[in-house]
Formats: C-alpha cells, structure tokens, sequence
C-alpha cells in the first residue's frame, strides 16, 4: 500500500503538470491549435478534479428527489472520538444516516461499525486512508475499496456496507469513476457541505445546516478528522439536536442516502 496522497501534495503536482503542459505548448509554436486544444483540456481536467460534484469524471450522485419531502445527513472521515457521541444523539432524535467510513478506522473501531448497522444506520465506503485519488490508476482506487469493504464486513458481517462511495475531498481524477464502477459502487457527492470540520462551534454547524436543508438534500457532516484519526468533532455531535429540530420545522425526515434516492 503506497503512502497516502494529501490534498498539498497532489495540488502541487498538478500544477507541476499544468506548467509543464503550458511549456510545451510554448514550444509548439508550428501547431498552435493542438497547442491550445492540450492545454485547455489539461485545465478543464484541473479544474474538474477539484470541482467535486464535476460530471467531466463521471456521474455522482449529488441529491435526492425534489418532490419528496426528504433529506439525508451524511458523515466522513470516522469512526472516530466524537462518532459515539453523534449514534447518540441521532439516536435520541430517531433519526438513520450515512456514515461514509474510513477502512482504516473500521480496523480501529470495529464495535462502532456494528453499532450503526444494528441502529439502522448506512455504512459506505469512504476509500481506506483518505489519500487523495486525483492521479492515483484505477488499480490503487479499486484496492481502497476492496480493503475498506473487508474491513467493515470483518467488523459488521457480509453485506454489512452499501455500495456506494465517496471520494477523499470529493476530489476525482480520469480514473476514480471507472475503478469505482468497475468494483460495483456508485459514486456519491453531496448538495451541500457546511463546513464543519473547520469547527466554527455548534450554533454556527446548526444554522449553516438549517439554511442548507431542503427537499432531496445530501448534507455533508464529519464525525471525524481524516487526517487526524484522533481529533475529535465536538461541534458537530453537539450541533445534531439542532439540525434535527430544523429538519422537522421544514417538514422534512432524515433518512439513510439509500432511503433518499429510492
């Protein structure tokens, strides 16, 4: 298993890759439509990859329908700290998610995957170790989903993970979608993100979620940190209560993304 690709290192790899593009293009003065052609796409290939919800590298599913009266909470990055924490107070609430997990932390906390499969929570695949897939080949993809498969049906049982998954940061290169759908998942984004795992404190993940919530809405919450297994994410357990109460004024019920999309 190769070291995990972090978000500085392949945004400074691809910009390697742009300058050397725009470098060859300034040598390829004699055909300067091919010139402009190979840098626009390695641009708009750039771009997509850091647009997460961009059809250029596939479809992703990013809401439900509009005419139901539905919304989905989803959470990335765990288990970790703060994930007991938020099974609880979405228990309290009545209220199932998804939970896109890491293999990695299955591994770490393999009672926590069987608490959201017997409290009717969806578990699905988060990659194992939160590298950044944008230049990773579909064999490195596809490895990330079979480990993190194994890992969460070594803790919960067969069938125990749905098949869909999330990219580390949403970010996709050339490769992600057609490894994803070669291993039998669909690839999920999101409607909108509130950014919480910034920590802005409770009330602020509360109304940013509230101003975000509306019919077919994919939110995208953290029970923990990716990159710091061990952070916890204390505003956003205890913000739960909150966003809840909001869905309700709206009239809307919080579903499972599987629930959502039926």
């Amino acid at each position: 298993m190769s070291t995990p690709m972090t978000k500085s290192r392949t945004i400074r790899r691809v910009v390697a890759v742009e300058a050397a593009l725009l470098a060859a293009a300034a040598l390829a003065r004699r055909r300067p439509a091919m010139a402009a052609a190979v840098v626009a796409a390695g641009g708009a290939g750039a771009w997509a990859a850091f647009r997460p919800m961009s059809p250029l590298f596939g479809p992703v599913l990013r809401r439900g329908p509009r005419g139901a009266p539905r919304a989905a909470l989803t959470f990335d990055d765990g288990p970790g700290p703060s994930t007991p924490a938020i099974l609880d107070a979405l228990a309290k609430e009545g209220v199932r998610a998804t939970f896109f997990v890491l293999g990695r932390q299955a591994r770490r906390h393999p009672e926590m995957i069987r608490r959201m499969r017997d409290e009717g929570h969806q578990v699905a695949s988060h990659g194992y170790d939160h590298g950044i897939l944008v230049l990773r080949g579909p064999a490195h993809v596809r490895d990330q989903i079979r480990r993190t498969e194994q890992a969460v049906e070594d803790a919960a049982g067969p069938g125990a993970i749905t098949r869909v998954f999330r990219a580390p940061h949403g970010f996709r290169g050339p490769a992600t979608w057609p490894a994803v759908r070669s291993a039998g998942y669909r690839m999920a984004g999101w409607t909108r993100g509130v950014f919480d795992s910034a920590d802005p404190g409770p009330d602020v993940v509360a109304q940013r979620s509230a101003r975000a919530l509306s019919p077919g809405c994919i939110l995208l919450l953290h029970d923990a940190d990716g990159w710091d297994p061990d952070r916890p994410r204390l505003h956003t357990a205890a913000a739960i209560p909150d966003i809840c109460a909001a869905a309700r004024a709206r009239g809307l019920e919080l579903v499972t993304l599987d629930e959502l999309l039926a």
